[in-house]
């Protein structure tokens, strides 16, 4: 009987150490696994924000009196703008879609346009022609529709013209379309839009 119950208990003792053995290679071998897995996620994370990012999305990020100061090509109008006292009251609101000229179409006006717009004594005019270029909401290329008609905030209409890939709004060309921003989209256009056909600048 003795004999019985040794075995028995050294039987008892083996299967436990070996369970006990088992048990903790199977905890190492979870860890490891945890820690390899670990690895190429942390990886791809760096990999989306800083590679993958278009630079459509990283622009998105910027306001559009933000990105409109940071590109070069848009310095006249980014002038006007400040100038006119819009680019603070507009800067966190929206979302607003703004057709914006470039420097090249502020360059085609006479040569004392712009200067004489940027007169304190004609801030108002300046203002009621620049919101001839801001619509309230967001419209972006598939949004336009030919032939629509939209109200902008100085109380102007806009005729929209499409053909083919071409978009035309009041008779100015969209040079470069849909940029996003936070508060709105953007587009490029390559003359300044006037709240009248016949309206002199």
């Amino acid at each position: 009987m003795r004999t019985i119950v040794t075995s028995t208990y050294t039987l008892s003792l083996l299967l436990s150490t070996f369970m006990f053995s088992c048990g903790s290679d199977n905890q190492t071998s979870s860890d490891t696994t945890n820690t390899i897995a670990a690895e190429p996620q942390q990886a791809l994370v760096a990999l989306n924000e800083e590679d993958v990012l278009t630079d459509a999305e990283k622009d998105k990020l910027k306001s559009i009196t933000e990105f409109v100061a940071s590109d070069t090509n848009l310095s006249l109008f980014s002038k006007a703008f400040k100038n006119s006292g819009l680019s603070q009251s507009l800067n966190s609101t929206g979302p607003y879609t703004f057709f914006i000229p470039s420097n090249d179409a502020f360059r085609a006006l006479h040569t004392d346009t712009l200067t004489n717009l940027l007169k304190p004594e004609n801030k108002h005019r300046l203002v009621r022609i620049l919101n001839n270029h801001i619509v309230a909401g967001k419209l972006d290329t598939h949004t336009l529709q030919h032939g629509s008609r939209i109200n902008t905030m100085g109380k102007g209409e806009l005729e929209v013209i499409k053909q083919d890939s071409r978009i035309v709004i009041n008779g100015a060309e969209v040079q470069r379309a849909d940029i996003q921003s936070s508060n709105g989209v953007i587009h490029v256009i390559d003359k300044l839009l006037l709240s009248r056909p016949k309206e002199k600048l």
